[in-house]
């Protein structure tokens, strides 16, 4: 049902059983994680399986899902600062955008009409995200519109009379209407909105599994000092070699650490563990936004969850 190139997910093996049971779709959905493009075309793939005529699959070709797949459907509503609008405010999404979704979705429809908030990067695309949009065109998918790309929602973006005013939609929204939210983590949207919404980890790059990552942890969580600043340039070199970003990147190891975590629910002593490590992951995301460079960072990631560093 879900096409195939957003397989090996855990939000790809959730909605594929969710869309089999027939149950109500959820009215509001959070994706959180950094491959905001990933979610974008996520978001995407479940409304053309919700709006198809024809079979559900992905190389259907009825109206719903060539319109889907071109980006240009009339109820998929792309919110942004930039789109869906009537008035000149071109940096937030305004408290008019926000009034004009509300009443639209008293109007019936036979579609099953989704609402998409994000941010709308503009300008050039740089190379990496290219590379990104090259799989989801593969998968025949397009963005329809040139020197755009979806982007994170922040409160600076959706701001906190924007998002009071969404409430009570997002909570009692008519059937067949959902709303979905772009973000990097859930904290960058009011928790009241989060409230009301199932809320889903995205991982950072569909084509890589947590198996490239786990080749640097071999060892865990009996890693030396001196193997971990080793592997200090081969994670930046991988990185780069991938197009992958940094933040990216810790992403990655914190899903690796979290599937350690599943396996090893019945160990107190080594979930205690796991999880110390995974908000050090997290403490390291942090260090890079706060622009400390990503050599330092990874350091004293590696030198924090060593067999070592866990005493000093």
């Amino acid at each position: 049902m879900i096409n195939s190139v957003f397989e090996n997910t855990f939000v790809y093996n959730y909605f594929e059983t969710f869309l089999k049971s027939n149950k109500r779709f959820p009215q509001s959905i959070v994706f959180e994680g950094f491959d905001t493009i990933m979610q974008y075309f996520f978001a995407l793939e479940l409304f053309r399986i919700l709006n198809c005529t024809g079979d559900k699959t992905q190389n259907c070709s009825c109206t719903n899902c060539n319109w889907t797949k071109e980006n240009r459907h009339p109820a998929l509503i792309n919110v942004t600062p930039v789109d869906f609008k009537d008035d000149a405010a071109k940096t937030v999404i305004s408290v008019k955008q926000i009034e004009k979704v509300t009443s639209s979705i008293v109007e019936t429809s036979n579609y099953h009409r989704f609402f998409i908030f994000s941010n709308a990067k503009l300008g050039e695309v740089q190379e990496k995200d290219k590379n990104k949009l090259l799989k989801y065109s593969n998968a025949g998918f397009e963005l329809n519109k040139e020197e755009w790309l979806p982007a994170s929602i922040n409160k600076k973006i959706l701001q906190e009379e924007a998002s009071n005013a969404l409430l009570k939609s997002t909570e009692e929204a008519p059937n067949k209407v959902t709303f979905v939210f772009l973000c990097n983590n859930r904290e960058d949207i009011i928790s009241t909105i989060v409230s009301r919404s199932l809320v889903f980890k995205t991982p950072v790059s569909i084509e890589k599994s947590t198996t490239d990552i786990s080749s640097f942890f071999k060892n865990y969580p009996n890693i030396s000092i001196k193997e971990g600043i080793e592997k200090v340039n081969a994670i930046i070199d991988f990185a780069e070699n991938n197009n992958i970003g940094f933040i990216d990147i810790l992403d990655l190891i914190e899903e690796y650490f979290i599937n350690v975590l599943k396996t090893n629910y019945s160990n107190p002593a080594f979930f205690g563990l796991i999880n110390s490590d995974i908000e050090k992951v997290q403490m390291a995301k942090k260090q890079l936004m706060a622009t400390i460079s990503p050599s330092n960072v990874f350091e004293n990631l590696f030198i924090s969850i060593s067999a070592e560093g866990r005493h000093l």
